[in-house]
């Protein structure tokens, strides 16, 4: 690991001497931009010389999301302090605010047409699951890409898998505090895979194909489970209906192990792959002055204990002030059999503790409605998030609301 640390550390100084134009970046004491704010988030870029023939670009990234909340759900009501007493003591500040999410790295661009990046996972309150000190928990992505054009790009290791439009906005940019309830239970997790992705084929088209290991670990996978594949194709058609931005799309995913989870190790808790052998999504996105809209229809084929889903998932937002945005959304899910969906683990199940907790999670439609404000202090670099939430689980017992304010600052 020292020599490989070694070996980045020198192939980045030659880059950084190696440069015939004048640099930018905090290693030259040279901060850009027109604004405070322009120039204080600039110093996270370390070197950036688009003539280096080596290295363009070095810097670095993170993020930190702050939020708390309150619900209740017929009569019983729950708190950030009672996601803390769920076991996770190690996420939550004092009783009230919960480090949603913690991540640091770096990106850079070398040779003009090669990408290598890296997020982890920072443990922020410093103690592994044996008490040890430490600051990493696991690593988010690391990925190497060869992007020669728009057109195409390969990369290689362990990357969010991006199935449904909702998992495709990075957590910076999207506009509800939490992903809906079809989204989070088809989503398969960060995992380590090969993939090819472009845009602007005939001025339209867009595609992305991938194969990924299915077992979630702390770093890469195994590849001893199963494999996903995921393929999309969409349309650019924004110049036929005259909007700023408008894209259609249809993704496929094929798991050959559903519901397969690797064994848990003493530092990082695997997830479980989801029990779902194909699954579709027809997104749609649109944007035009002050409005926006998305939307998500999606189909699971549920593989032995879990019967078939699907679900619609409409997101509008407009802007009635600069900077200020007001946020909806709608949510409806179906499964085929009783009980084979369940409320959000989040938040939804907090008040749900008596024996009879599953059958009261459980049902087989879930109906939600979001209202949102958001506040952009410097555009999706640090904002503020409020947001009420009504949940209803048709053949359960959940009907309750939950509020949620957040602070999303990242780099």
């Amino acid at each position: 690991m020292k020599s490989i640390q070694s070996a980045l550390l020198a192939t980045s100084l030659l880059g950084i001497t190696s440069a015939h134009a004048e640099p930018t970046g905090l290693l030259y004491g040279k901060l850009t931009g027109d604004t405070a704010f322009d120039r204080a988030w600039s110093a996270a870029t370390l070197h950036k010389d688009d003539d280096n023939q080596i290295l363009q670009e070095f810097s670095l990234q993170g993020r930190l999301h702050l939020q708390s909340i309150f619900g209740e759900d017929g009569g019983n009501s729950f708190n950030t302090s009672d996601y803390k007493d769920a076991g996770n003591d190690e996420t939550v500040w004092g009783n009230d605010i919960e480090a949603r999410r913690a991540r640091f790295g770096f990106k850079s661009k070398w040779f003009q047409t090669w990408k290598f990046d890296g997020l982890i996972n920072v443990d922020v309150d410093n103690m592994d699951n044996r008490r040890d000190s430490t600051l990493y928990k696991d690593i988010y992505d690391l990925h190497l890409t060869y992007a020669p054009s728009d057109a195409l790009n390969v990369g290689i290791g362990k990357t969010k898998v991006k199935f449904t439009r909702e998992q495709e906005i990075s957590s910076n940019n999207i506009v509800t505090l939490e992903r809906s309830l079809l989204s989070n239970t088809l989503f398969p997790g960060e995992l380590t895979g090969i993939w090819a992705s472009g845009k602007g084929i005939a001025d339209h088209w867009l595609y992305e194909v991938g194969f990924y290991g299915n077992d979630r670990q702390r770093e890469f996978s195994d590849l001893d489970g199963g494999t996903i594949f995921l393929a999309k194709v969409g349309y650019d058609y924004a110049e036929h209906v005259g909007y700023e931005t408008a894209v259609a799309s249809i993704h496929y995913m094929h798991n050959t192990h559903p519901g397969f989870k690797p064994s848990n190790t003493n530092e990082y808790t695997t997830g479980t792959s989801p029990a779902f052998k194909h699954s579709i999504a027809l997104t749609n996105e649109m944007s035009q002055g002050r409005f926006g809209f998305s939307s998500d229809v999606v189909f699971g084929d549920g593989e032995k204990a879990q019967s078939q889903v699907m679900g619609v998932t409409l997101i509008p937002t407009y802007f009635i002030a600069d900077g200020l945005q007001l946020v909806g959304r709608l949510q409806v899910a179906t499964a085929e059999d009783p009980d084979d969906l369940r409320v959000s683990a989040r938040y939804e199940r907090l008040p749900i503790t008596n024996p009879g907790a599953i059958a009261r999670q459980s049902g087989n439609t879930y109906t939600s409605l979001y209202a949102g404000l958001n506040y952009y202090i410097y555009g999706q670099k640090l904002k503020l998030m409020n947001g009420i939430e009504y949940s209803k689980m048709g053949g359960g017992d959940y009907e309750g609301y939950t509020l949620m304010s957040g602070l999303r600052f990242s780099f």
